[in-house]
């Protein structure tokens, strides 16, 4: 399934094209040398591979023999820090761009080359304030995991877990113990009602489409549609995943329904696939934008170009190739600074085409315009490095700071599902959609007080689902 560059999954990161033919050729490191111990390749690998891809590649110092700088460091995670620190500083970071790039251990096949698949029970959690007292919610669910399987839904509120009723924020460590052992039995209070769930903790494939539906507001309809990540479309045996499937049963769906705008909720959306990605903007994309620029990449000169001098293909220009029945014009994004790298690519490459708004909780989005691809060095460790941009058709790019929200602030209500016209980002989406006024529109909240859900606070989350980064495959 993978192809790496040649042989390698890419992942996402964009700049300014120069004439190769008028450069002088950059100084290069050496490739590591035989005769050193594994300990010490794997160092020297990781430099060299680093200096190499990295987006960066200009701002990192060649070193020949490469020794005389990894043997300063006793670990690759000690060479690869030193490496991102060479990286420009970002005032926002207050430090190097490069916060992004990460090693992962293969040793033992713990690096799994497929990043659509996760352990545990698959569900979150987070203290909340509801008028007088703290009590802990489902904040997400994610799709194909035990707690989906089970039933267990955004806005059932614990209150058992393994026997015990003390689901207050000093008991945070047995919570906590609890959702990370080998099984969970768990009750939960949903609309009144005490409902019980038995779970064992495993490794499931992820199925991001977590939610989807369809309003009517003055008799038109606006479609709905939640994801997670975007992940593979295609299983290693070339079937489609449960996930393509689905998207495809959602924007029938649409279609059928002739959707005229549309809601996408990817406030926990931690990223995934380009391919996948670009597969989404094409299900949303209208007349106006098909065939043009959906983005461009920007890489380092070692990526851009091949050993003979041309263009490489593997970054040539995305368009939309537009695959859907309907003809949206407005695009309301649900986001937090938890939509990454993948989800912020459909937000920029729709935007000069379509009226695109976001509904922030905070101010902005995660802010990740870059991509990578995993180099394995030694079957012992993966290293991914942040070796390319994205740039839509406008030239918008650069948002390390996150895509700024149009309306920020909004209260992401976890007592209430996906889906649910009355939370409150949903409602402040729905409300611009009927009216043009984006402002935000508080509703009743489903805690056991029944206060408004303007006086839910966040309070403390338990567990969160880990970033996917942009993959490119």
């Amino acid at each position: 399934m993978r192809r790496l560059l040649p042989l390698i999954a890419l992942l996402w990161f964009v700049s300014c094209e120069k004439d190769v033919n008028k450069l002088a050729p950059p100084p290069k490191p050496e490739p590591p040398v035989s005769n050193r111990t594994e300990a010490q390749k794997i160092r020297d690998s990781v430099y060299f591979y680093y200096q190499k891809d990295s987006y960066w590649t200009d701002a990192i110092k060649v070193y020949n023999p490469i020794s005389t700088f990894t043997d300063q460091y006793s670990s690759p995670e000690d060479v690869l820090a030193a490496l991102k620190k060479q990286t420009p500083f970002h005032a926002g970071y207050n430090g190097p761009f490069d916060r992004f790039s990460r090693l992962e251990d293969i040793s033992s096949g713990s690096g799994r080359a497929k990043a659509d698949l996760a352990d545990g029970y698959g569900m979150y959690l987070e203290f909340v304030r509801a008028g007088a007292t703290t009590q802990l919610y489902v904040y997400f669910v994610e799709g194909g995991s035990p707690a989906a399987e089970q039933g267990v839904k955004r806005g059932d509120r614990i209150i058992e877990m393994n026997k015990n009723t003390d689901m207050s924020q000093g008991n945070v460590n047995f919570i906590q113990n609890a959702i990370d052992g080998n099984n969970l039995d768990m009750k939960v209070l949903r609309a009144g009602k005490e409902i019980s769930f038995k779970m064992a903790y495993t490794t499931y494939n992820i199925n991001p489409v977590i939610a989807d539906t369809v309003y009517s507001i003055n008799n038109k309809n606006v479609g709905y549609i939640a994801m997670s990540s975007f992940e593979e479309m295609y299983d290693d045996g070339g079937r489609q995943t449960q996930m393509y499937k689905d998207l495809q049963r959602v924007f029938d769906n649409f279609g059928a329904k002739n959707i005229g705008d549309i809601i996408v909720d990817l406030r926990y959306n931690v990223g995934g696939y380009v391919s996948t990605a670009v597969h989404f903007a094409n299900k949303i994309i209208n007349s106006s934008g098909n065939g043009q620029v959906m983005f461009k990449y920007d890489v380092n000169k070692n990526l851009k170009y091949l050993p003979n001098g041309r263009l490489n293909p593997e970054f040539s220009d995305v368009l939309f190739q537009r695959e859907n029945s309907t003809n949206i014009q407005k695009v309301v994004f649900l986001v937090s600074n938890e939509t990454a790298s993948a989800s912020e690519i459909v937000i920029s490459a729709l935007k000069p085409y379509m009226d695109v708004k976001l509904i922030a909780e905070k101010d902005a989005t995660f802010g990740k315009p870059v991509g990578f691809f995993r180099q394995d060095i030694m079957g012992k460790v993966g290293l991914w490095t942040a070796s390319f941009k994205i740039i839509n058709k406008d030239g918008f790019t650069d948002y390390w700071d996150g895509i700024p929200g149009d309306l920020k602030n909004v209260t992401d209500n976890i007592t209430l599902d996906f889906k649910d016209p009355k939370e409150n980002m949903i409602a402040s989406a729905l409300n611009y959609i009927k009216t043009g006024a984006l402002i935000k529109v508080s509703v009743a909240g489903k805690a056991s007080t029944r206060t408004s859900s303007s006086s839910i606070q966040k309070l403390q989350r338990i567990n969160q689902p880990k970033e996917r980064d942009l993959i490119k495959n």
